[in-house]
This record gives structure tokens, sequence and C-alpha cells, in this order.
């Protein structure tokens, strides 16, 4: 399996997912479920970034990466990307789009769900490094580092899902705005990791807490590391 993730500015600015009767919502709830109709398409979830309300992340998992390309290759692919981005994203936009072939450690991703189709608070990390591409020794040496950080994660058993792995395309930094204005450090080998808390408030009572200020080198002091974006979402299952 592998995950599509699309990060864009919404065309709406003032929209809130958690709103049962958004208009937004329901287009993008429609959008979605036409593309799950695609062969290898197997879920499907949105949510907009707490700390950035104005920009919507959509996960697509896919069979693999050779069937999401086949899905873009059809007349009718190329037809429901085109309503997307003019109904959906800012300005009639692309946003950023990259697969990531994500490794399952402690807990699936995304899961449990609530009874109100919530996936709980997941935090997003992407994490820049330079120069682009890495090697794969590169690669797995960063791994080892992070590692260090998962039994430090589970003894904080507030997590609902954990998931990472390396996005495949090599990507400009950052992705989300930074200040309101969009910057650009170069093409940089980007690390993902989805981690998902029973809600926002357990994820900053844990960064307080000293096993993580003990703990954080592993991650800060990872050669090579150009920036690190973390935002918080809600999603939701199509």
């Amino acid at each position: 399996m592998i995950s599509e993730i699309a990060i864009f500015e919404a065309s709406d600015p003032h929209l809130d997912l958690s709103e049962s009767n958004s208009p937004y919502k329901a287009t993008l709830q429609q959008h979605l479920k036409s593309v799950l109709v695609f062969d290898g398409a197997q879920a499907a979830y949105y949510g907009q970034a707490i700390e950035k309300p104005h920009i919507v992340i959509v996960i697509v998992n896919w069979d693999s990466l050779d069937s999401h390309i086949k899905a873009t290759e059809t007349p009718k692919f190329a037809a429901h990307g085109s309503s997307f981005r003019s109904t959906l994203i800012k300005d009639n936009g692309t946003g950023t789009v990259f697969h990531v072939p994500f490794k399952n450690n402690m807990l699936d991703a995304l899961q449990p769900k609530t009874s109100a189709g919530t996936i709980g608070d997941t935090e997003i990390v992407l994490a820049h490094f330079q120069p682009s591409p890495l090697s794969q020794g590169a690669k797995d040496a960063i791994l080892e580092s992070f590692s260090h950080v998962e039994p430090v994660l589970e003894r904080h058993g507030a997590l609902t899902s954990y998931r990472n792995g390396w996005a495949l395309e090599s990507l400009d930094t950052p992705l989300l705005e930074k200040g309101g204005e969009k910057e650009s450090g170069g093409k940089c080998d980007v690390y993902v990791c989805l981690t998902g808390w029973d809600k926002m408030e357990t994820h900053v009572k844990f960064m307080e807490s000293q096993d993580f200020k003990d703990n954080q080198h592993w991650y800060m002091g990872v050669e090579g590391l150009r920036g690190s974006e973390i935002v918080h979402a809600r999603f939701y299952e199509v």
C-alpha cells in the first residue's frame, strides 16, 4: 500500500470541517468518493490543520503507486482533478502532492475511528533533509536515530496511531506557509510521520514533559536536517 498526501490552501478561507452542514466539506467528500471508485483506491481521509485552518490535508491510500498513476491517466480522473482544483483549492492551484510507502510501527495509522467518524487529533511531521537525494545509507541512519523516540512515545500511552516513512518525491520546503509567506529552501528529501493522539492537549503535555526534553536530540540533532514542520489535524474518513 502507498499513501498519496495532498496539502493545499482551501478556496474557502473560513471553512470549518467540523461543521456537518459545511458546503465545502460536502463538496470535498463528494470529490473523494469519486476517487474511491477507481481501481486500487482503498480509503480516503481529509482534515484541516488546527494551527493553520485554511490548510486542508487529504490522504488517499492506494494498492500501489502504479494503481494511482494508472487512475490519473484516465480521462475521468483528469476531469475530476480539474474540478477539484477549481472548486476546492485557492486560485485554482495545485497544492503539494507526494506519496509515502508508510511503515507500520507501533500502531496502524489513522485508527481507531470514533463513533462520529473522526480519527482523533493527528500530529503531522514533515522533516526536510539535504542534500537531496539522500543515499539509502543516510536514510537508514536517520531512521535509526528516530527509532530511539518510539519507546518514549510508548511510555506515554495516549497514542491512537503511529506511522512513518520517506516521501518518494524530492520536495520544495517548506510545504506549509510560515508567517503568511511561502518560502523555499530548495529540494529536500522529506521524512513523514503521522502520530495520532487521543486529543491535542495530550501531545502538548507530552512535549512539556522531561521525558521528551531528554530525548528530543534524537530528532533535532540529526545530520542534514534543514527544518521540520509540525501541524495537527482532526481527520475524517470518507
